[in-house]
């Protein structure tokens, strides 16, 4: 059985891809940091549909934590790992007039050095003789970007170029693929009226669901050939241009 480790997988976008990624077969690394009653009911749901999957608690903003992180993934799962998905982010409001150091440090921190150490600490664990593949979580706005959320934005477009300088820098034991969900899901504490009525509203006439976004990271997991590509999953939204977020919206 292959292993893949997901990082934020008990909630939101990282769930859909760790119950995606179980049905076909693939043995799960559920990490968490807060989320251990989400984390132990993902795990028993994954159960129920004949799936395997433990899960590792590690706080990303902590060196010794992160460090240990594919080591103890790799102890719970009881096989090597071969797989990596950087799913969990820092996502807070901040515009340019609000932007403070601190809060852009966190989100480089967490959204684009974290995910590129575990990279390099994926490769340096995979046995010999042995490829690996690892998909990142950008964003749609990158290439339709608006000023909210401006350190969370910044970071993104860190990681994108991180995702492209670790396909090169890991070749050939290892791939690096990104993924940029669109409007998937609702923003925190946004009415649900107001996203139905933005879901859909795309050059396609359609909504992408979490599934949608769950079965690009199979792909770029599952295909031999592909390596430092995005794949935007946002029904074309990236082709609209807007002036903030949908959440304000």
């Amino acid at each position: 059985m292959r292993h893949a480790l997901i990082t934020g997988a008990a909630q939101r976008l990282g769930r859909a891809a760790a119950l995606d990624l179980a049905r076909a077969g693939w043995g799960i690394v559920v990490h968490y940091r807060d989320s251990g009653e989400a984390a132990n009911a993902l795990l028993a749901e994954i159960a129920k549909q004949g799936g395997h999957a433990v899960s590792v608690r590690a706080d990303l903003n902590d060196k010794a934590e992160r460090h240990a992180l594919i080591t103890h993934a790799t102890q719970k799962a009881g096989a090597p790992i071969i797989a990596l998905v950087n799913c969990a982010a820092m996502f807070e409001h901040d515009t340019i007039d609000t932007l403070t150091g601190e809060t852009l440090e966190r989100h480089i921190a967490l959204n684009a050095f974290t995910p590129s150490l575990l990279a390099r600490e994926f490769a340096e664990a995979l046995p010999e003789g042995a490829r690996g593949s690892v998909v990142n979580f950008l964003d749609f706005k990158l290439a339709s970007p608006y000023p909210d959320h401006f350190s969370y934005t910044l970071s993104k477009y860190a990681l994108a170029g991180a995702t492209e300088l670790l396909a090169r820098a890991l070749a050939p034991r290892v791939r690096v693929n990104a993924i940029a969900p669109g409007y998937v899901l609702p923003a925190p504490g946004q009415a649900d009226a107001d996203y139905q009525r933005l879901h859909a509203d795309t050059p396609l006439n359609y909504g992408p669901t979490p599934e949608d976004v769950a079965h690009a990271v199979r792909f770029l997991l599952e295909n031999p050939a592909v390596t430092g590509q995005t794949i935007y999953v946002d029904a074309g939204r990236r082709f609209r241009s807007h002036e903030r977020d949908m959440g304000f919206m």
